[in-house]
């Protein structure tokens, strides 16, 4: 299939809702609901990737699978669910809430690999049934997903049985005050797609609890919404077996 020109490609991204910004070429960028290019840098993955087999476990429009084989990975898979039913949507908001972005990701990351010419391996399967059965993996990545799960810790463990090296896992996190060194959390699971929130010592009691033996925390830092309505932070820990 011939390459499209920046034109034509721009028409097509525009087609779509956008989860993760995206360069799909030289002055055609996706408009995401996330720019997280401005922040590569305080996740912690490894600079230089060469030879590693990587996983990116809930993919969306695959921004860091890409990321992962630019900086030089052999091999990167992607995972995620097809069908939005299949989401742990909240029992008062499956019927009704906006679905579409979870709609078209398949087409979405399609259309991204063919404009970048990346080589990344999408399979859908969702983080509960993730397994040996798919391999194992030098590096997984893993964002934003587990304050949607009702059941995170299983996520984790099911991470950790992929997982030879290390893992990177973000989430959104809350500030407790005066209490940020004790793991703590909120729960919602009724008004909003979220479960958990943990604050970051409750991420790494999260993670820990899913059998990493190591996990190290970064400093939390704040990646808005593209059109700046919200300004949450992230917290990410970098865990090994």
């Amino acid at each position: 299939m011939p390459a499209l020109g920046a034109p034509e490609l721009q028409l097509q991204a525009s087609r779509y809702d956008w989860y993760h910004t995206l360069e799909l070429a030289p002055g055609v960028v996706t408009a995401g609901m996330f720019d997280h290019r401005p922040h590569v840098g305080r996740y912690g993955l490894p600079a230089d990737l060469t030879g590693k087999r990587c996983l990116d476990v809930g993919t969306m429009d695959g921004f860091w699978a890409f990321e992962m084989e630019r900086r030089g990975a052999a091999e990167v898979v992607a995972i995620d669910v097809a069908d939005p039913a299949a989401l742990d949507w909240p029992a008062s908001l499956r019927a009704g809430h906006e679905k579409r972005m979870d709609e078209t990701k398949e087409q979405r990351f399609a259309l991204a690999q063919d404009a970048l010419g990346a080589r990344v391996r999408r399979e859908v399967l969702s983080v509960y049934e993730l397994s040996p059965a798919l391999g194992t993996f030098d590096v997984v990545f893993c964002g934003d997903l587990l304050l949607h799960l009702k059941d995170p810790v299983t996520a984790v463990e099911n991470i950790r049985s992929v997982c030879r090296g290390l893992a990177v896992i973000a989430n959104p996190i809350v500030r407790f005050r005066f209490r940020d060194r004790r793991p703590m959390a909120t729960f919602d699971g009724v008004d909003e797609f979220v479960y958990w929130t943990t604050n970051l010592a409750g991420l790494v009691r999260l993670v820990r609890s899913g059998g990493f033996a190591s996990v190290e925390p970064s400093a939390s830092f704040s990646v808005p919404f593209s059109d700046g309505s919200w300004k949450g932070l992230r917290g990410v820990v970098r865990a090994t077996p």
